[in-house]
C-alpha cells in the first residue's frame, strides 16, 4: 500500500480534484467506503497538469498486462513530461531503502535513489514499465522497501522524494508520526490509515 498511501497524501495536501475513475467488469467487484460514502478502487485526481492516478486494490495478475496496455494507451494521449510510478517492496535488510527503476538510462543516473542491482518485480509494475519504454516514454519507479502491513513510514520516504523532485513543500511528518505510533501496536492489529494521517 505504499504507493497509495503516499498517493493519497499527496492528494490530500496539495488539493488535488478527483476528474474521474476507471470502472470495468474484468475489475474485483468493490467499492472502497469512507466517511459512508462510496468511491471507485481506482480514481483519477488532477491539480494544474499534474495528474495522478491512484488505485485501492491490486490488479489481477490475469488482467495486468491488458490494464498496463490501455493505461499506458491514455497516459501517452496526455502527452506527458514523466511518468512517476509509487510501490512498495519487501524489506530486506534492517534498513529500509528507495530504489530507483527505470527505463531510461538518464534517470538511474540522476534520480538520487539507490539502485536496484538484480531483482524483479510484480504485479502490474513490469508490463505498465514495458509498456511505457516501448512507447518511448520518459520516466521510473520508485520502489520504497515496507514491511508487510500499511507501512506509512515507507510511504513518507516517498512523499519525500515527490517532494524534492517536484520541488514542491509536502510536510511528510504526519506520515512518519503515523508509522512511529503503528510500531508501538500490536502486531496484527487492525489499523486504518485515514483519518489518522490526513487529520
Amino acid at each position: 500500500m505504499v504507493g497509495s498511501i503516499a498517493s493519497e497524501y499527496i492528494i490530500h495536501k496539495l488539493g488535488f480534484e478527483e476528474v474521474g475513475h476507471i470502472r470495468s467488469e474484468k475489475l474485483p467487484a468493490l467499492a472502497i467506503i469512507r466517511k459512508s460514502r462510496p468511491e471507485a478502487p481506482i480514481r483519477i485526481y488532477k491539480k494544474g497538469t499534474t495528474l495522478i492516478l491512484v488505485s485501492d486494490i491490486m490488479i489481477p495478475d490475469n488482467l495486468s498486462h491488458e490494464f498496463a496496455s490501455e493505461i499506458a494507451g491514455w497516459i501517452e494521449a496526455k502527452k506527458p513530461r514523466e511518468v512517476v510510478i509509487l510501490g512498495g517492496s519487501q524489506k530486506k535488510g534492517s534498513e529500509k531503502k528507495s530504489y530507483v527503476v527505470s527505463w531510461k538510462s538518464k534517470y538511474i543516473d540522476d534520480i538520487k535513489l539507490d539502485q536496484m542491482k538484480l531483482g524483479f518485480v510484480a504485479g502490474i509494475y513490469g508490463p505498465l514499465m514495458m509498456e511505457l519504454m516501448e512507447k518511448g516514454l520518459d520516466g521510473y519507479l520508485v520502489l520504497a522497501e515496507a514491511d508487510p502491513t500499511p507501512d506509512t513510514g515507507a510511504a513518507a520516504s516517498v512523499v519525500k522524494h515527490i517532494s524534492s523532485r517536484l520541488k514542491i513543500k509536502i510536510d511528510a511528518t504526519p506520515l512518519e508520526n503515523a508509522a512511529k505510533d503503528a510500531d508501538k501496536k500490536v502486531k496484527g492489529s487492525t489499523w486504518d490509515p485515514y483519518p489518522s494521517i490526513y487529520g
